[in-house]
């Protein structure tokens, strides 16, 4: 019997399934002949014993690392973090390894440091950069790739959410619950999901035949220090709603709204898109539509691995993704006006 403080070896699930060691080679590497009898037993032995096979054995036997790499403009935000969970638990299901780089602005250079390297396999890229900068960090690789979280035109490899309909259900709520003055506060416009979730704002507010013009749209992109001078703006032209384009900036507008004196719900209702713990940590808890960050994580591992293994080619792409979004929860936010 395997010693429990010791890592589980092949010759331990050999031994425990009753077969020899190229047996359990041939099954955990997915070749060879086995009946399908003795395929289950070794599987369920394994995953019994808690076998995890020794990655950098495997690269030196196989000369494949079976590593990908992720990279992401900010950790801190919990679209991102979800989406680093969903692709590690998606990763270590498939047999591999993840590895996450923060881009601080150096993107270009992590891509081509990593494409020189034999350890990385395959890289997830997702970038606050403008299209033509995106493309040109694409083009230091040779490795196959998928784009996280926006869409690139001409690049079939792309995973990313609606967030256009997340922001139009948000506004919707706040419209149905009474409020006509709707301020939006943006993300990086000219980019894909700033775009997104300001046309979702505009078509909302067209539909109920509502102001949506430039003085009610600030744009405070996605760190929390830009978001005091936008409120203030939005204020200034008078809402009594914000549709916050992220759940960080959500925070940061509640709480410039409390430096303000102002009582959320009660002068100022927020909303915003996407669940995470920091949509009920704050005061008050935030009303937010959910999004599916985390498959969002597991779909592009999912891509981004049968790229690798060559069962979807880059001219044969099954096309780009784009997941809906989930419901709405209503949460102390929002208050009738």
């Amino acid at each position: 019997m395997a010693n429990k403080h010791l890592p589980v070896t092949l010759r331990d699930v050999a031994a425990a399934a009753g077969v020899d060691v190229s047996t359990i080679s041939r099954v955990l590497q997915n070749k060879g002949r086995v009946s399908e009898p003795t395929r289950q037993r070794i599987l369920l032995t394994a995953e019994r014993l808690g076998y995890r096979g020794n990655p950098v054995a495997r690269a030196l036997k196989t000369a494949r690392s079976s590593t990908i790499l992720m990279v992401v403009p900010q950790i801190e935000n919990p679209i991102f973090a979800s989406a680093i969970i969903g692709a590690e638990i998606e990763a270590r299901s498939r047999g591999f390894a993840l590895l996450v780089s923060y881009d601080k602005g150096d993107g270009r250079e992590i891509i081509s440091d990593v494409s020189r390297s034999s350890m990385i396999e395959g890289v997830i890229i997702a970038s606050f950069d403008e299209d033509d900068r995106l493309r040109q960090m694409l083009a230091t690789t040779d490795l196959p790739h998928v784009i996280l979280n926006r869409h690139l035109p001409g690049d079939d490899n792309c995973v990313a959410i609606d967030t256009q309909s997340a922001a139009r259900m948000g506004v919707e709520h706040l419209i149905a619950m009474g409020h006509r003055r709707i301020g939006h506060l943006a993300g990086r416009l000219g980019r894909f999901n700033g775009d997104m979730r300001r046309r979702g704002w505009q078509e909302a507010m067209a539909a109920a035949g509502l102001e949506h013009g430039d003085e009610l749209v600030v744009q405070a992109g996605y760190s929390p220090e830009d978001v005091p001078d936008a409120v203030d703006r939005l204020l200034s032209a008078g809402v009594t709603a914000i549709h916050a384009a992220t759940l960080l900036t959500a925070a940061a507008a509640i709480a410039r709204l409390h430096e303000r004196g102002l009582r959320v719900p009660e002068d100022v209702s927020v909303v915003t898109m996407h669940d995470d713990l920091l949509a009920r940590v704050v005061y008050p808890q935030v009303s937010t539509v959910c999004l599916p960050s985390q498959e969002m994580g597991r779909v592009a591992v999912r891509r981004l691995i049968d790229l690798i293994g060559g069962s979807l080619s880059a001219g044969a792409s099954e096309g780009s993704v784009l997941l809906p979004p989930g419901e709405l929860i209503v949460r102390a936010s929002v208050a009738p006006l």
